[in-house]
Formats: structure tokens, C-alpha cells, sequence
């Protein structure tokens, strides 16, 4: 236990922060991130895989990609049993075309839990967080070529959603 703690803690001092803001990112509100941030180190506490995971961040990592998306289904649900209680994102843009651009960004994200797994977490990595095929790829131990195709298969498969969503 000493140890997975020791591990957790260093996780906590080296990439919480990063992990913060990905949290921001994915659930565009930040009164919710630090309870998310949370209830991620309490489930890699209490998971195994953690202990044998190679890159304890790059597990960190898809667990919180999958704690963000896991949150975002719940509150989706939520809003359609209650349409009155369903919160509006916090940033409340000044401007009409920030707007629009929060709007369309909650729609990708809607859409991009619709993915698999994988895709979703290269999508989220490629162009949430700015992180370069190889980057991804050595985090996801696959080639970047491959990282490079599914993003290209995850980018149209989300253009497609998005059209029927329009149409």
C-alpha cells in the first residue's frame, strides 16, 4: 500500500494539473473538476492495473478521459428526465461567435462519446490537448501511423454524426 500510495502522490505533484485542466476541458465546467479530480485518485487508488500499469500517467490519463465522458452521458441523462435542471456551461462568453463555438464544441463532445475507446482517447489527445502522433502513440503504445489513421477514422466518423444531428 505504501507504495501505490507513493506512486499516487508523485502522479498528484508531477501531472495534477494537467489532468485538472484536461477534466475542464472535457466537462466544460469547472465546478464540478475538482470532485472529478477526486474520484479519479480514489479510483486509481483502489485499482490494481494502476500498480501495473508501465506509464502511471498515461493510465491516469485515459482513466480521466473516461471519467470526463462517463460524467458528461450521466448529465445528459439526467437532463432528459428534468429539462429544467439542466446547467448551461459556466463560461458565458460575452460575444455571439464564442457562443456559437462553445455550442459546437458541446456537440462534438456529445458526439465523441459515441467513439470507441480508442478513438474517443485519440481524439481527446490529438485535439483537446494539442499532443503530437508520436506523443499520443508512445502514451498508447501503438505506431503513429496508426494513431495518424484512426484520428483521420474518429474525424469522420464525427462529421458524419454531426451532419445527421443537423439534417
Amino acid at each position: 500500500m505504501i507504495e501505490r500510495q507513493k506512486k499516487i502522490l508523485q502522479l498528484l505533484d508531477t501531472s495534477g494539473e494537467r489532468l485538472h485542466r484536461l477534466l475542464g476541458r472535457l466537462t466544460r465546467r469547472e465546478d464540478v473538476v475538482s470532485d472529478l479530480l477526486q474520484e479519479l485518485f480514489i479510483r486509481l487508488w483502489n485499482s490494481g492495473a494502476f500498480d501495473k500499469a508501465e506509464d502511471p500517467f498515461a493510465y491516469a490519463y485515459r482513466a480521466a478521459i473516461n471519467l470526463a465522458f462517463e460524467w458528461r452521458r450521466k448529465q445528459k441523462a439526467m437532463c432528459k428526465i428534468s429539462q429544467e435542471n439542466c446547467p448551461a456551461p459556466k463560461d458565458n462568453p460575452s460575444a455571439l461567435g464564442k457562443m456559437i463555438q462553445a455550442e459546437e464544441l458541446e456537440q462534438v463532445l456529445n458526439a465523441a462519446s459515441k467513439l470507441s475507446d480508442l478513438a474517443r482517447d485519440v481524439v481527446v489527445m490529438r485535439y483537446i490537448e494539442q499532443d503530437s502522433y508520436e506523443e499520443i502513440g508512445r502514451r498508447l503504445d501503438k505506431k503513429p501511423q496508426y494513431m495518424r489513421a484512426l484520428s483521420a477514422k474518429a474525424m469522420a466518423q464525427l462529421r458524419e454524426m454531426l451532419a445527421k444531428e443537423k439534417g
